[in-house]
């Protein structure tokens, strides 16, 4: 049986927290939100929050570029942001059309940005200048999921997955729930989706459903992520808790709320699984990022 330890909480945010993205050490993640704030934490020193940018609005959107060291950075209606997260400078800012951003994505030398109204914006990572706007479909842009064989999942409001190869040319697509598809994780040769459907359904790289969906939380599932080794997936719900569950069976394991576990009071809205000690972290709209040890 699962032992579930909430670790610790951190606050600091004054906001709802949107975002959260891994750093340059295991060890090491950052969020951002409402208050435009984007925070570098530590696990090792949970107390110790470091704030690298402050962006006017939310956030939504943010991925560290390991190789360079830059974190960027999406502010809705305005553009993109590279924060040099070593001396925490803005070395460059890339305006783009006055459109929410809603996800982001590397791959193969290019950022994906997600927008609204089923467009996509697609960044020259080292050049710094818009390569390519893509149209997929007309809802918004919710998620990425990158593939093998250099190909990008995308999920949108209108419940489709997307496939798009390297060169942005659309490879396939197929209506996976019956709403908004907030999150996509790719193991093991598949794909898992989740979303306001608040339904997990497990895909092969075709498209073809690999097992019944699962009707999972009361409401929307804003995000999914799997454990390192592999064998465990997390949830987290705009119904106020997460859940793990077996990866194969997709059999639910444990549930993490405030009653029992002194969970969230509010909705997750973003979870990562570090590979430092297998800690699962998670921010929610309570304006707390909590640290969770599943053993």
């Amino acid at each position: 049986m699962l032992k579930i330890e909430r670790i610790d909480t951190f606050g600091g945010h004054r906001g709802a927290v949107y975002a959260l993205s891994k750093g340059p050490t295991s060890h090491s993640f950052f969020s951002a939100g409402s208050d435009g704030w984007v925070v570098q934490w530590n696990l090792q020193k949970p107390d110790l929050g470091q704030v690298v940018a402050q962006i006017t609005g939310s956030i939504y959107a943010m991925v560290f570029d390991e190789n360079t060291g830059i974190l960027w950075v999406g502010q809705n209606f305005e553009g993109v942001h590279g924060i040099l997260v070593a001396d925490q400078t803005r070395v460059f800012s890339i305006q783009l059309p006055q459109l929410a951003i809603y996800s982001m994505a590397i791959m193969d030398g290019h950022v994906w940005v997600g927008h609204q109204d089923g467009l996509i914006t697609v960044i020259d990572q080292h050049a710094q200048a818009v390569k390519k706007r893509i149209k997929s479909g007309e809802a918004n842009i919710r998620c990425f999921c990158q593939l093998p064989n250099e190909e990008m999942a995308i999920g949108s409001s209108d419940g489709y997955i997307r496939i798009f190869k390297a060169d942005f040319s659309l490879q396939k697509a197929w209506l996976a729930h019956s709403n908004s598809v907030f999150s996509i994780v790719y193991q093991s040769e598949s794909m898992i989706s989740v979303g306001r459907d608040a339904h997990i359904r497990k895909w092969n790289l075709d498209g073809e459903s690999l097992a019944e969906g699962v009707p999972a939380h009361i409401y929307s599932i804003n995000t999914v992520v799997v454990s390192p080794d592999g064998q465990y997936l997390a949830t987290g719900s705009m119904d106020k808790t997460i859940k793990i569950w077996d990866l194969a069976s997709l059999k639910l394991l444990k549930v993490l709320d405030f009653a029992r576990y002194g969970g969230h009071k509010n909705s997750i809205n973003r979870l990562i699984w570090s590979t430092y000690q297998d800690l699962l972290v998670s921010g929610s709209d309570d304006k707390n990022i909590s640290v969770w040890k599943i053993d």
